[in-house]
Parts: C-alpha cells; structure tokens; sequence
C-alpha cells in the first residue's frame, strides 16, 4: 500500500496554523497518512535555516504536532539548510542539531532534510557532503528508537542529472554516503511529470536504490501563478512495488488543497468533490482550461464559443460568494480578461482602443510581447 499525504513545500505562499489544521483534519478523513512541513516561505525553514524558531512559533509547532497526531497522520519537520551549508560544517552541523533538537523537545519523531533548488555544480563532491550530513543528523536520531529521516537531494529528477540518470555524479556520490534504508523525495523525470511508472523508478534504481516518495508537484502553480489545476489526478500508475509514498504539494490555498487531496484519494468524481464546496455548475464549463498542467491546446476556437464562456462571468466572479471563491478570484478574473483580450482581437477591434484596454490589465512586457512596435497605432 502507498502511504500518502500532504507536503507543504511550496513557493509564494505560508498556510496559517488554522489552515494546516483543517488539512490535516482532511487527510485523517480520507484515511492519509503523513503531513510534511517544509514551507519556503517560511524564513526559519530556508532563508534563516540555522537559527532557532522563537518560543511562540515552537508553541504553534507543538499544537500542530498534537493535533496531527490526534488525527492518524504522521507529522515531519523539515529543514532545508542547502543554500548556505558547507562554509563552516562544524559550526553548520551543530546549529543543524540544534534546529532539530527544538522540534524533538516538544514531540516530533519525523525529520527531513531537502537539498532541492540549490545552485551549486551536481557533482559527486557535492553528494558526498550531502551525504555525510545525512548521516549525521541520522546517528544523531538513531539515539531515539522513534525517530527517522528522509530527504530530497539536488538531483530529484531525472532532468536535473544533466547526463544520463544511471551516470549521475551527485546521486553516486549520494548512494555511497547514505544507507540504503533512509527514504528519498523525488518528482520523477521533470520537476512536474506529466506521467510517473514503475520503469521510471527502476531506472533511478540503476544508481540509487533507496526508497522513493513520489514528491508530486502535478498540482502545483507556483511556477505558473496566474492558473491553478483542480482535475483528476492523472498519469501516475507507480506501485507499492517501486515506491514507498507519493506526497502532493500543491497551491497554498487551503480549500483548493482540500479538493487536490479529494482527487489524489479518487473515490469521488470531479463533479460530486466540486459539489461538496458548492462549486457553482457554470464552472464545469471552465474545467478543461483548469484541470490539468498538460492540457495544450486548450481555447475556444469561435466567436460563438468565446461569447458562451464569456457570460459565465458574472455567476462566478460576481455572485458567487465563499471562502472557495475568494482563493480562485484572481485565477478567474485573470481567465476573463484574456478572454475578453482574445475575443477582442479576433473581432478585430480597433487597435487603439485595444491597446488602451489592455495597459491597464498587462504589465509592459506582455503589452510589448501582444503589440509589438510594427503594430502599434494601425
């Protein structure tokens, strides 16, 4: 059986404690199994990684432990230490353990170490370092016989290796430092897969052969901000045989990540999750252009069909009122005005008219990129 669950691991947005707590609540109701904290948002997580959280942060940290707990699912730390470790390993090491220490004190059992999204040559040299951390921090919680450790290395997809998968210089020199029971995050063969198999870990397998949580960022828009995907989950047909745990990370947005988790457990069909939230009806019409990060392609191809998703503007941007609505208001107000920008353009608007219009709603980049010199003031 797959273990699945949640991984906060994220750009551009920090979930409020309240929130986390309504998705764990979530991840205990459709019988999940683990919550990764690892927020890049938060400062003493990434940026500040070597000093300690203030007290009234290690107070949330505790309640969110707790409650976890309370609720089934599994509750890990993580640090992410990747952008400045190195410079001084001893001095780097012990405020490693004492970051890590704080969350011990107060009742985790569960630590991961990411290495990802760092700028350094992905050589063997740098896996061995990593490595040696990891062991460290491992012998450290090998002291406690509760305790474990995962990580996501620098190298955590297949397009990262810059060579051959089965030729990696930093996963080699990761493979000989670590032991070979000690779980690792990876996304697959992108950062965003569009599909992940069994033949995709056995080939990771040629070079590294620990286990392997799916790091699953099918959901994720934080590369991709002015959209959001809220469709089935699609394209991973990986086995308990080839992988421990797939871990969603998606937007931030804690109702849409309710949804995500409702269609990563996919015993609901899209309709009945979006009824569950009072999704209004009209929105099915928009489901294709906010279903999926591979769906190319995807626009209306005549007028009559512009001005038939146009109308749906108003139920859903207007007089639609929740919380739902609030997370998805700017994805769908953005939707419309390039909606109105194309319907525009191949009505053959004036194009002094349609410049006026479209300053005040793009930046300059993308007003130069739609009208370039040549075109202006035809």
């Amino acid at each position: 059986m797959i273990l699945k669950g949640y991984l906060e691991g994220y750009y551009g947005r920090l979930l409020s404690w309240n929130d986390r707590s309504m998705l764990l609540e979530k991840l205990s109701a459709l019988g999940m199994d683990f919550y990764i904290y690892g927020p890049k948002e938060d400062p003493y997580h990434r940026i500040k990684w070597s000093e300690s959280y203030p007290d009234e942060t290690l107070n949330y940290f505790k309640a969110f432990h707790n409650k976890a707990l309370k609720e089934g699912i599994r509750p890990y730390f993580s640090l992410s230490p990747g952008l400045t470790y190195g410079k001084n390993k001893e001095n780097d090491l012990k405020n490693i353990i004492a970051k890590i220490k704080q969350l011990k004190d107060i009742g985790f059992t569960d630590f991961a170490i990411f290495f990802d999204d760092i700028n350094f040559e992905k050589n063997r040299n740098l896996g061995l370092q990593h490595g040696d951390l990891l062991n460290q921090v491992n012998n450290f919680l090998l002291k406690s016989d509760d305790n474990s450790l995962i990580f996501c290395p620098t190298v955590y997809c297949d397009r990262f290796s810059q060579v051959k998968l089965k030729d990696s210089p930093y996963l080699k020199g990761l493979s000989e430092s670590i032991p070979s029971d000690m779980p690792m995050l990876w996304t697959g063969r992108e950062v965003v897969s569009k599909t992940i198999c069994n033949s995709d870990i056995e080939t990771l397998r040629n070079v590294i052969n620990n286990p392997v949580i799916i790091w699953d960022n099918y959901y994720a828009n934080d590369y991709c901000p002015n959209n959001f995907f809220v469709g089935p989950h699609m394209g991973r047909s990986v086995t308990d045989k080839t992988i421990l745990g797939l871990g969603i990370n998606p937007t931030g947005l804690p109702l849409t990540d309710s949804i995500i988790l409702s269609q990563v457990d996919g015993t609901e069909s899209t309709g009945t999750i979006l009824n569950h939230y009072e999704v209004p009806d009209e929105f099915t019409q928009l489901l294709p252009f906010f279903s999926s990060p591979f769906v190319s392609e995807m626009y209306p191809k005549s007028l009559k069909e512009i001005k038939a998703i146009k109308e749906l503007f108003i139920p859903l941007c207007i007089e639609w009122k929740s919380h739902l609505q609030l997370e998805w208001a700017p994805f769908l107000w953005n939707f419309f005005n390039d909606l109105n920008l194309f319907l525009q353009i191949k009505e053959g608007k004036n194009k002094k008219k349609l410049e006026a219009w479209a300053s005040q709603r793009y930046s300059n980049l993308i007003f130069e990129t739609i009208f370039s010199e040549s075109d202006k003031g035809e």
